[in-house]
């Protein structure tokens, strides 16, 4: 029985020898020379196998697996790109985030600063108004009542009450009786509106 399965295989081989020599090796030659042939006359023969291809069902889903398979893959790194460009997009977000934090703590602490540099210049304008008020003061208590009356006299009505009203009441009367009657009233009727 051994001998007899050797043979069996040589039979099989050798018609399978058979096969390629006498159909498929004529027939991939054929359609070789038929391609070249078709090439020179101008027409594009892998584009035409694939097109003839497509409409044949096995090989129409075949082309269309592959087409679908690429189109995913495609549409996969496409997503991953425009998720890489949201997440850059959403940390600068978070950068100018914390930046405008940071400018809005710097005005809130400028403004503080500006209202205390106010207040200072405040209070330095009153201190200096209060200083020139008490040596105005002074100075017309110390002159006497006829040669400010006369000093007076060269002034608007608001600037004589404006000066007036820092003096004591002894000496503002001594200074109205000193100045003319008219004069004396209308600063008298100022004076009395003022206090009101």
């Amino acid at each position: 029985m051994k001998t007899g399965e050797p043979m069996k295989q040589n039979e099989k081989s050798s018609k399978f020898v058979w096969f390629l020599l006498v159909i498929v090796v004529p027939a991939i030659f054929a359609v070789t020379v038929f391609a070249i042939v078709l090439s020179f006359m101008g027409v594009n023969v892998l584009e035409e196998a694939k097109n003839t291809g497509k409409k044949i069902p096995l090989i129409k889903n075949a082309f269309d697996e592959d087409e679908l398979v690429t189109t995913i893959v495609n549409n996969e790194n496409l997503e991953k790109q425009y998720q890489a460009k949201i997440d850059e997009q959403e940390d600068y977000i978070k950068l100018l985030t914390a930046d405008l934090q940071k400018k809005e703590k710097e005005v809130i602490t400028l403004k503080g600063d500006i209202a205390l540099l106010e207040k200072q210049v405040e209070d330095a304008e009153t201190t200096v108004k209060e200083e020139e008020n008490e040596q105005l003061k002074k100075l017309y208590e110390a002159m006497s009542a006829k040669d400010a009356a006369a000093v007076m006299t060269e002034m608007s009505n608001n600037e004589v009450l404006g000066i007036l009203t820092l003096l004591q009441s002894e000496t503002q009367a001594a200074i109205l009786a000193k100045l003319d009657r008219k004069r004396a009233a209308e600063l008298t009727v100022l004076m009395a509106s003022n206090s009101l």
